[in-house]
């Protein structure tokens, strides 16, 4: 397994340079944990372009973002088709299970009928929940509501207008973190390193490195999350936080107000400074 840092154009240039048998790349096409690292739409093109001369699979593992970026995923928006695509939890309704998919002449080593015919041996593929009618049945549901509604838009608006405000509650206290993100995420980034950044000008992709070298802010980010969760609002490690279809007003000025009062309890107990 070769590793490359995201949108390193030099660096994933020279490995498919030293390395002629890649069997494929694959990525979250958004960015690790849904774009808190985010990936570029042109290293993105370019992974496409070098695995297709190399004659590589490009995979796209769009667990999170496949039908929440958009009813087509990261590819659609990106205009980008990989040879792979991995998928679950929205794929299955919120149920256990998930999803293969991807070009004809790759699945059909799957698939019993034509491996028997061409007189090849087909590739197993286990799985507890292979052809599990509820989970088929729920996402079945789950993938019509999202192809008819416009649940992934509002759910991106959401991200936007919310993203917006809590930088705006950083411009207003004086704290030099940011909130970015893409879609229908929210990541907080609390500086470890106090460079001089502008809360609403954040440039993520930029900070890659910083990130890699310093990813959590010692202790900083822990009460970040716990300063939320006492405040009502509950977001996952990182911090980062995953917008629902569901949220509106109401969940829009709670959780303002949550980043509010944790930003002020931190400036009170000397943590930011």
């Amino acid at each position: 397994m070769l590793l490359c840092d995201p949108n390193d154009v030099d660096g994933i240039t020279r490995i498919f340079n030293d390395h002629r048998d890649i069997a494929a790349v694959i990525l979250e096409p958004t960015g690790a944990t849904f774009g808190k690292m985010p990936i570029l739409p042109s290293y993105l093109s370019l992974l496409r372009d070098l695995t297709r001369q190399a004659g590589a699979m490009l995979i796209f593992d769009e667990v999170v973002t496949g039908f929440r970026v958009s009813p087509g995923g990261l590819q659609a928006v990106a205009g980008i088709t990989p040879d792979i695509t991995t998928l679950a939890k929205i794929v299955s309704g919120g149920l256990p299970g998930g999803a293969v998919v991807g070009r004809k002449d790759i699945l059909d080593w799957l698939d019993f009928k034509v491996t028997k015919a061409a007189g090849r041996e087909k590739i197993g593929h286990q799985g507890t929940f292979n052809a599990n009618p509820v989970s088929a049945a729920a996402g079945i549901a789950t993938l019509e509501i999202l192809s008819t509604t416009d649940a992934c838009a509002r759910a991106n608006a959401y991200g936007t207008e919310v993203r917006a405000k809590m930088n705006q509650v950083l411009i207003e206290e004086r704290v030099k973190w940011a909130v970015h993100g893409s879609y229908s995420a929210i990541h907080i980034y609390t500086n470890p390193d106090g460079a001089d950044i502008t809360p609403g000008s954040f440039d993520a992709a930029a900070f890659i490195p910083r990130m890699i070298e310093k990813p959590l802010g010692k202790d900083v980010t822990g009460q970040v999350r716990m300063g939320l969760l006492v405040n009502g609002v509950d977001v996952n490690s990182g911090p980062s936080g995953t917008i629902s279809a569901t949220h509106g007003d109401a969940e829009m000025a709670i959780t303002v107000d949550a980043f509010r009062s944790t930003v002020r309890a931190m400036k009170r107990e000397g943590t930011i400074t």
